[in-house]
């Protein structure tokens, strides 16, 4: 018998599901409100509902969520202020505080121009105290990411605030598509922290020793560590955590 956890934290409702991988049936299922105020307490009354005891059992942990969606809809999340090399693409960015420095790259990843350091010194300091988190994107940085690192190490040497890397998220040569993605990654870390948080609270609580694996958008699994720097991978985790999990079990 091989026993999978299942917990999908969304905006109304924590839902949670025992498995068994081996038969192909679900053991055990329950459902409470999610308790946006404190994201554990929803996850504690949904294991709770779940009438079932045998916690060593559990071989996994999946948890799914839409906060990630339900969160860019709404606004939510922290404040990011965006680091932009080269200069500023067209289009609506989901921050009003931003920074452009000189730099940036061309298609063959050669330097179009010198990094500006400090300018870019002069753009953290105005960022100090008014944003929790710093987004990075360099034009064509993904044919070369040397200045986004620079600015990377940068950022952690003076604010040492979380930082991402728009090349790290994705490798389309849209501009504007790479740095909303960047934005948004760092707009959504707070928000799977707590998550994540939350959950090995209640694992811990059960006595549940086992690896924690977070549903994708795409539905594969990511390591909690992943997940925590990469939540914008965790959009439309839900919907595809239902898809996968009704094809296994009818299949």
């Amino acid at each position: 018998m091989s026993l999978v956890l299942g917990i999908d934290t969304g905006g109304t409702y924590t839902d949670g599901v025992v498995v068994d991988l081996t038969e192909k049936k679900i053991i055990a299922k329950g459902k409470s409100l999610t308790t946006r105020e404190d994201l554990a307490i929803g996850i504690r009354n949904c294991i709770n509902h779940l009438e079932f005891n045998q916690f060593d059992q559990i071989n996994a942990v999946s948890l799914s969520t839409t906060l990630a969606t339900n969160s860019i809809v709404e606004g939510r999340g922290c404040t990011v202020g965006l680091v932009l090399i080269g200069h500023e693409p067209l289009g609506t960015l989901p921050t009003e505080h931003i920074g452009v420095i000189s730099g940036g790259h061309d298609i063959k990843g050669f330097a179009q121009e010198d990094l500006d350091l400090s300018e870019a010194r002069r753009v953290l300091e105005r960022f100090r105290g008014v944003v929790d988190a710093i987004a990075v994107s360099g034009y064509l940085s993904i044919r070369n990411p040397e200045h986004e690192l620079q600015i990377r190490d940068l950022v952690q040497e003076t604010l040492h605030l979380p930082v991402v890397c728009a090349h790290q998220l994705t490798t389309s040569l849209g501009f504007h598509e790479r740095t909303v993605t960047a934005v948004l990654n760092a707009r959504l870390m707070p928000i799977i922290e707590e998550l994540m948080v939350s959950v090995k609270e209640v694992l811990n609580e059960r006595e549940i020793d086992a690896p924690v694996m977070i549903v994708k958008g795409d539905g594969s699994l990511m390591s909690e560590t992943l997940a925590k720097e990469k939540p914008i991978d965790t959009i439309l985790s839900g919907p595809a955590s239902s898809i996968i999990g009704s094809t296994f079990l009818t299949g």
